[in-house]
């Protein structure tokens, strides 16, 4: 919601809806917190393998989108690196993971 500079670093005040609790408030939240708290969230690192198909496929970025409260992730095929990679939700992505490791069993 708002980001305080100071000549040390930045402190963030988040707002999150909570189901059970409504608005929760955090403040003074370090940017290292923030880190900290997407590598937990997340399922996969920059640079994993996916096996999502024939070809090797790989993690080239992540990001934290705040309108969906999810983890996307940007994914190549190291085939042609000129190619646009494809966005998916950390959801999305363990989906189609889940589906390859069963179709091939």
């Amino acid at each position: 919601m708002h980001r305080y500079v100071y000549p040390d670093g930045a402190l963030y005040v988040l707002h999150t809806k909570n189901r059970e609790n409504g608005l929760v408030i955090d403040s003074s939240v370090s940017f290292g917190q923030l880190v900290s708290e997407m590598n937990s969230y997340a399922h996969f690192c920059v640079g994993d393998k996916m096996d999502l198909g024939p070809w090797d496929r790989y993690v080239k970025a992540r990001w934290w989108s705040f309108r969906r409260g999810t983890v996307i992730y940007r994914i190549n095929d190291l085939l042609d690196e000129r190619r646009v990679s494809p966005r998916m939700t950390q959801e999305e992505l363990v989906m189609q993971v889940d589906a390859f490791a069963t179709s091939r069993v």
